[in-house]
């Protein structure tokens, strides 16, 4: 992975959230912990941008989805699929389904 803001969010439902959990999914996931004011785990810790490929695969899936299940509840993710991106990056497909 290159960089935490290249991402794509896929959900499998529709309702007016939409909008917003697209909202506080991408905040969740561009943040990186400890630098929320009030909430210093909110984030991911982004180390996995240094790992080999398959472990920063593993390591953004297994911490995406402990903290959805954390700061937003309401949904679950259904999976991460991994597209690829130019220069050798990977690029995390992330799918939401409904809580």
């Amino acid at each position: 992975m290159t960089s935490p803001y290249n991402f794509q969010l896929e959900f499998t439902f529709t309702d007016n959230r939409v909008e917003d959990l697209n909202r506080r999914l991408t905040l969740l996931i561009t943040t990186p912990v400890g630098t929320m004011p009030l909430e210093r785990e909110f984030g991911m810790t982004q180390t996995f941008l240094d790992s080999p490929s398959e472990a920063a695969k593993a390591m953004f899936t297994a911490e995406l989805t402990e903290k959805v299940a954390i700061y937003i509840p309401e949904i679950h993710v259904a999976s991460v699929d991994w597209v690829a991106g130019e220069h050798g990056s990977i690029i995390p497909k992330v799918v939401i389904t409904d809580g």
